[in-house]
């Protein structure tokens, strides 16, 4: 790791005209003022600026207000009361500081100089000094935040897994899918200022890899104006480029569920001798497996930065392998090989200190063996998916005085992706269309897809401070997308079916205007408008006018709270199915947005020892709602509209961490019910209704996840425990009348809870310089309870993985 110093200047300005920064003696007069702090981050060696450097400020133990600078290494800290407070800043690579400062006219500058880290004579605890939790609660915002040091999962992990452990109201789902307060997987990634559009899903990466970021803030309610798309979740993310010069990372890892195969380890059991696996009673994994019984799990990394002169750049490279790529819906693990490959660029430009330049590139391509019909035990179809993104971003600094700040951000941005599916020539076909283009509706056919599409968009926000009371920011969003679906099908003599092969088009437009308002010292209002637009194929024009309104209480520094009304609209990826669904099946009605009234109230405590707490209650009304469905026994999904869907849950979260301590920790519980009512319209259904009130398939009551990570100089100890009260098990006439109250769980209807526990270690050997080895290893389901996620509803059945040893080794230089 580096081994320099970190130099930090804050600024204090002034609050209001004419009001001097505060001193150490306040008078009565002053004690309801408020300051804004501007802090700049900048190596103490190299004199250059340190951005996405994290900085808190603390009295009594308590945080006040925490943050990262952008990339010229500038911070603000509004509405500070004046007193003595302990700042603490650090960033990966360098050593970290804590001091007590007061803040008043006498310290309008303030410099930190860190100690080297490896200089082990003054007995600094390096990281028992800059550790926050993997997951921490913004005591202002309410919104959860997340750091990558010390967040430790399986190198198989996920983007997914990232939210799921992470997002309180989140729950387990089928691989690729992660369930956000009873919404169905409809969240969206920022990078840089940028969305990144939801694609074709399938890799393992999908668009962004976990191994990447930096660190995230999760935004899941309260939304301002600014923010539309699909939005059960913003998902802001992070990526540095790590300072000083050349940086390689390269690491590898292997692992197995060393399952048995039917037989006792190294017998001879009951395997075909090559190829997949067989009907043979025992046979799960087929010839390629082998005596040892092994599953074969493996991945390489390798990353590289340096800067030249104000250009920063990283890239970094990953490859995946395993024999058990997608869940299949039977408690035995089948052989489905598979690979994943993930590239994936950044590039910082520093124009001047008021503005700069990034862009993030990648591209990742996943090779699949999907298992078709798990009673035969056969693995022959292929499925291959792409995804690649590129973000440009331009931010400004207009003005940098405190009551007129005034920036500027331009970004512009395009991604791709594809799908090829291919059922294998073994496949019994089982697919029956509703058609008014089939003579024979009761004939039964193998499905085939190439889909593949291209999205281009800009995005640009300004936002003007008017006095210290009162900001406006106004921004629009425009993406256009096209693409070519080739569907189509074959009977069981590989005759043709019916099938669609045409272009389409289709843009999404967003219009914002917000302001903050600080009304008086305990109460401020954000108030915001969005106008939405969405074309598609086979839609008549959507649009929709949203308003927002955020009241909130500044009870003290250690207490806020606030209560929220939004409009939202959420559009339907273009690339989905809706053409097919008009073109061949009676399901003639297209998919439309979902348009949803969203209600939430939110509190959040700062207790003295570290602990921070956040309660949530919210419900959502949805008319109508948006869902997807699998085609088939096939990968292939299209979005479907419920007539109505009604959401309602309570969420509580605590956070543990003290950059004085090696000790982190977070609690993520919520109880949520979804349930749907009237018909289910679009997509490849066929007519039906949620009649009364059904719960939806990713109606899960109780979530749970629980972390404990103990992190000193050298090693991580980490442990995680997830519990689920069941999502749908597929049979929902289990149960005579839906109960519509929170706590009436429906249970005959949901799956059976689980308890999942996970376990990871590692260590770090210092070599020379700055360079260190370190292997860590994980151990997922540690009392391998076998359970079943989800029955097949309106998307396919998945059981839980069973126990899973995996062995990672990096290496830093």
């Amino acid at each position: 790791m580096r081994s320099r110093t970190i130099f930090v200047i804050l600024s204090c300005l002034y609050m209001m005209a004419q009001k001097p920064c505060y001193s150490q003696e306040i008078n009565s007069a002053e004690k309801g003022h408020t300051v804004d702090i501007r802090i700049t981050v900048s190596d103490a060696e190299e004199k250059v600026p340190i951005g996405l450097a994290r900085v808190i400020l603390q009295t009594d133990g308590k945080v006040i207000a925490q943050g990262e600078t952008n990339i010229v290494g500038q911070l603000w800290f509004r509405e500070i009361k004046p007193g003595s407070y302990k700042i603490t800043a650090w960033f990966v690579g360098y050593e970290t500081y804590s001091d007590s400062i007061p803040v008043d006219e006498n310290h309008t500058a303030y410099a930190m100089k860190l100690v080297p880290q490896n200089n082990k004579l003054k007995g600094v605890n390096v990281y028992g000094q800059r550790e926050l939790g993997a997951s921490t609660i913004d005591i202002r915002t309410g919104d959860q935040s997340f750091e990558s040091e010390t967040y430790h999962v399986p190198p198989t992990a996920q983007m997914t897994n990232l939210i799921q452990e992470n997002v309180t109201g989140a729950a387990r789902a089928p691989t690729s899918e992660v369930h956000i307060r009873g919404q169905h997987g409809e969240f969206t990634y920022y990078i840089d200022g940028i969305p990144v559009p939801l694609g074709v899903f399938g890799g393992l990466n999908e668009v962004v890899d976990p191994k990447v970021i930096d660190h995230a803030t999760f935004i899941t309610g309260g939304f301002p104006a600014e923010y539309g798309g699909q939005m059960s979740a913003i998902i802001d993310l992070h990526n540095r480029v790590p300072t000083g010069s050349f940086h390689l990372d390269a690491s590898t890892y292997a692992g197995s569920y060393l399952v048995l195969n039917g037989a006792k380890p190294f017998s001879p059991g009951a395997e075909v001798a090559s190829g997949p696996s067989s009907s043979a009673p025992g046979d799960t994994l087929g010839g390629q497996v082998g005596p040892f019984r092994a599953l074969n799990s493996n991945g390489q990394d390798l990353s590289i930065s340096d800067h030249l002169g104000k250009l920063g750049f990283y890239f970094s490279g990953s490859r995946q392998e395993t024999d058990r790529r997608i869940d299949t819906p039977v408690p035995n693990l089948f052989h489905d090989h598979g690979f994943d490959y993930f590239l994936y660029g950044k590039f910082d430009y520093i124009i001047s200190d008021v503005d700069y330049i990034t862009a993030n590139l990648n591209f990742g391509r996943t090779y699949t063996q999907v298992p078709y019909d798990p009673d035969v035990q056969i693995a022959s179809d292929l499925q291959e998916t792409t995804n690649s993104f590129q973000a440009l971003s331009y931010f400004r600094e207009i003005n940098s005085q405190s009551d007129q700040q005034e920036n500027l951000f331009i970004g512009a941005y395009a991604r791709q992706g594809g799908l090829i599916y291919t059922p294998g020539d073994i496949d019994p076909p089982n697919f029956q269309f509703t058609s008014k283009y089939t003579d024979d509706t009761a004939k039964s056919y193998r499905l085939f897809e190439n889909r593949d599409f291209n999205t281009t968009g800009v995005r640009s926000a300004y936002e003007k401070r008017l006095s210290h009371g009162f900001m406006y920011k106004v921004g629009i969003n425009f993406s256009s997308t096209t693409g070519r679906e080739n569907f189509s099908s074959q009977d069981s003599l590989n005759n043709p079916g019916p099938s669609v092969h045409s272009p389409f088009t289709g843009s999404d437009f967003g219009a914002f205007a917000e302001s903050d308002w600080r009304v008086l010292d305990w109460t401020s209002l954000e108030m915001g408008v969005r106008y939405d637009q969405h074309i598609a194929p086979d839609v008549a024009l959507q649009r929709q006018v949203n308003p927002r309104l955020r009241w909130n209480f500044l009870i003290d520094e250690n207490n806020s709270a606030y209560i929220y009304y939004g409009k939202l609209f959420m559009p339907t990826n273009i690339e989905g199915l809706r053409s097919i669904a008009e073109n061949v099946s009676n399901a003639v009605m297209p998919t439309y947005p979902e348009r949803s009234d969203f209600y939430e109230m939110v509190y959040t405590h700062s207790f003295s020892i570290g602990l921070r707490l956040k309660a949530a209650g919210f419900y959502k009304h949805s008319h109508p709602f948006t869902d997807d469905a699998t085609i088939g026994n096939t990968a292939i999904k299209t979005p479907f509209n419920i007539s109505s869907v009604k959401t309602t849950g309570i969420e509580l979260s605590l956070s543990y961490n003290d950059p004085g301590t090696p000790l982190s920790g977070h609690l993520n519980s919520s109880i949520i019910h979804a349930i749907g009512y009237g018909p289910l319209t679009g997509g490849f259904l066929p007519p039906s209704s949620d009649g009364a009130g059904t719960d939806l398939d990713h109606d899960q009551r109780l979530s749970f996840v629980a972390d404990i990570n103990y992190q000193p100089e050298d090693w991580f100890i980490n442990l995680e425990a997830t519990y689920g009260s069941g999502l749908s098990n597929g049979f929902p006439q289990s149960v005579a009348v839906y109960k519509t109250g929170l706590f009436d769980f429906n249970q005959a209807a949901h799956t059976t809870p689980y308890w999942i526990l996970n376990f990871g270690a590692g260590y770090v050997f210092n070599l020379l310089g700055e360079t260190f080895f370190k292997p860590s290893l994980y151990v997922t389901n540690i009392f391998n309870h076998i359970h079943l996620i989800k029955g097949a509803y309106t998307t396919g059945a998945s059981w839980e993985e069973p126990r899973n040893m995996v062995f990672k080794i990096a290496y830093h230089l």
